[in-house]
C-alpha cells in the first residue's frame, strides 16, 4: 500500500516538474518576455566601484549571489525612475521569499542620493570610479540589439552574465521567476 501511495504521489508531481524550465530557462524566458535577452557570458566588463562606505568594491565579492545590476545616471530622468520603480516590485517579491539571502540588487549611480529614505538590506548603491557613461556603454554592448532604454543585467552565481531586461516594460513577475530559476540552478 505504501508503494502504491508513493507512486501516485510521484505521478502527481510529474506535470509540475515537466513545466519547470530548468536548463531551458533562457529559452523559456525569451519566448515569454519580449523585453528579455539571454546573454551567456563569463567575462564581464570590469566594474571599478566605490561601495556605500566609499571604499573600493567589486562584483567578485558577490560571486555566491545572483546580482540584479542596474545603472542610474543623473541625466537619465524618467526612464531610470520608471525602471527603478519596477525593480522595487521585483525586490519586494524576492525579499518576501527564501531568495532574500541569495540575491543582491546593485545600483551603480552618479547621483548623490538615488534612493532617498531607507535602503533595503539586499540593495547596494555604488558609484563608478570611471565615467558612468563609459560603463553603461560597455554593458550595453552585451546586448546591442536592445532599444535605447536603461538595461538591467542579471548576473548568475559565479559572475556569469545570464540575461538582460530592457527598459521598464518587462513584467516584474518575469524577472522574479528568472532570478528564482538562477538561484535554483546548479
Amino acid at each position: 500500500m505504501k508503494n502504491i501511495l508513493l507512486l501516485i504521489a510521484l505521478a502527481a508531481g510529474l506535470p509540475a516538474h515537466a513545466d519547470h524550465p530548468g536548463d531551458r530557462l533562457d529559452e523559456v524566458m525569451t519566448q515569454k518576455e519580449p523585453a528579455f535577452t539571454a546573454a551567456d557570458l563569463n567575462d564581464l566588463p570590469v566594474l571599478d566601484l566605490l561601495g556605500p562606505d566609499a571604499e573600493p568594491w567589486d562584483l567578485l565579492s558577490l560571486s555566491d549571489q545572483v546580482v540584479v545590476l542596474s545603472f542610474v545616471q543623473a541625466t537619465c530622468g524618467e526612464p531610470c525612475a520608471d525602471q527603478q520603480a519596477l525593480l522595487a516590485k521585483v525586490r519586494d517579491g524576492v525579499n518576501a521569499s527564501p531568495m532574500l539571502d541569495m540575491v543582491t540588487f546593485l545600483v551603480v549611480s552618479d547621483t548623490n542620493d538615488p534612493f532617498p529614505g531607507s535602503v533595503p538590506e539586499n540593495l547596494v548603491i555604488a558609484r563608478s570610479q570611471e565615467p558612468i557613461e563609459d560603463l553603461i556603454e560597455q554593458y550595453r554592448a552585451i546586448a546591442p540589439n536592445l532599444p535605447e532604454a536603461p538595461l538591467v543585467h542579471v548576473i548568475a552565481r559565479g559572475n556569469r552574465h545570464a540575461g538582460v531586461f530592457a527598459g521598464s516594460t518587462f513584467r516584474h513577475i518575469s524577472m522574479i521567476l528568472y532570478v528564482n530559476g538562477l538561484t535554483n540552478a546548479h
